[in-house]
């Protein structure tokens, strides 16, 4: 008997290695730094003009999104127009799907918003802007970090977790218009469907810059559910870095109040552990600055943060993980 306990044990070390190792070969497959510049460099062109919603500019970054959603091998959702929801005339969010094996009716969702403040004719907030030099007749925020960054992340797991094809859960990849303009395009989709059914909601923001090279993810809103507790178990158990107890960190910018500030909070006030997970806090020095363009980017530290975000909520896509719900607001 005791042998027959070691040699289970040790089939089961072996399954978990293997397990981990097809993963981690996987993920470095697929998270390139070339495929991430690529997608944030399009989104972040000057040709989309800062990608001001309802503009044409906008629609044609849906459209990409919704082809790179189409490439990955993603599914549509009944009643939208192909990959895109309809918030209004000319708004849309764009949404794909992988269906869950075993468990399709709870619904994880990784998110990020694909608008950004236009240019110097259309930006609403002029005056609360980052102070980087600005090249001399710039007129075009681009929005390389803030959302371009979250949108190639979201892209990036998309085309993994469908090639990793092991979700019990039904998956969701959400790019949302109008979080510029009050959380717009979040705001729709909540009211379209049943937050109960919502496990999670992973919204990614501004992962392109820290303030170190060597910057760590900070999870918004931290405090409200266990969601950090699981992304950090997972990335320790999966990631082999066991002595990295907190690889993604508290949010210590709370004169911020960059919970309220981005799509995830759409999803918090009906009882949803959504929470965003970001690198740059809303003081950075491009931060709504004409210069946040592509150039100003860490891709070997987004990769890092992506890759993190991959393994950090592997217990949510199997089924094993389910986060505390949040309070609903009065």
């Amino acid at each position: 008997m005791k042998f027959f306990i070691r040699s289970f044990l040790l089939i089961q070390f072996l399954f978990s290695f293997s397990m981990a190792k097809g993963q981690s070969s996987l993920i470095d497959s697929l998270f390139h730094t070339d495929s991430i510049r690529h997608l944030v460099r399009v989104l972040a062109s000057d040709s989309l003009k800062g990608r001001y919603t309802g503009t044409t500019e906008s629609l044609k970054a849906a459209d990409f999104i919704a082809d790179e959603f189409e490439k990955a091998g993603l599914s549509t959702i009944a009643g939208n127009n192909g990959f895109f929801q309809e918030v209004k005339t000319g708004w849309f969010n764009v949404v794909g799907a992988i269906l869950g094996k075993s468990k399709p009716g709870q619904i994880i969702i990784f998110s990020a918003h694909y608008d950004h403040v236009g240019s110097l004719s259309t930006n609403p907030y002029p005056k609360f802007g980052g102070q980087a030099e600005v090249e001399k007749g710039d007129t075009i925020y681009n929005g390389a970090n803030d959302d371009a960054s979250g949108v190639s992340a979201v892209i990036s797991l998309a085309k993994y977790f469908k090639a990793l094809n092991n979700n019990e859960r039904t998956l969701l990849f959400v790019a949302f218009t109008g979080e510029e303009l009050g959380l717009l395009g979040s705001k729709y989709f909540v009211a379209d469907c049943e937050p109960d059914s919502i496990i999670a909601v992973i919204n990614i923001e501004m992962i392109g810059r820290g303030p170190f090279s060597n910057s760590n993810p900070f999870v918004t809103g931290y405090e409200k559910s266990n969601f950090i507790d699981i992304l950090n178990r997972n990335y320790r158990s999966l990631s082999g870095k066991k002595s990295e107890r907190n690889f993604f960190k508290v949010d210590i910018n709370t004169n911020e109040f960059l919970f309220s500030r981005s799509d995830n909070y759409s999803f918090a006030v009906k009882g949803v552990p959504a929470h965003t997970i970001m690198v740059t806090s809303a003081s950075d020095k491009y931060y709504h600055n004409l210069n946040d363009e592509t150039e100003t980017l860490d891709f070997n530290l987004m990769k890092k943060v992506i890759r993190a975000i991959a393994i950090g909520t592997t217990g949510l896509i199997t089924g094993k993980d389910t986060p505390s719900r949040i309070k609903r607001a009065n």
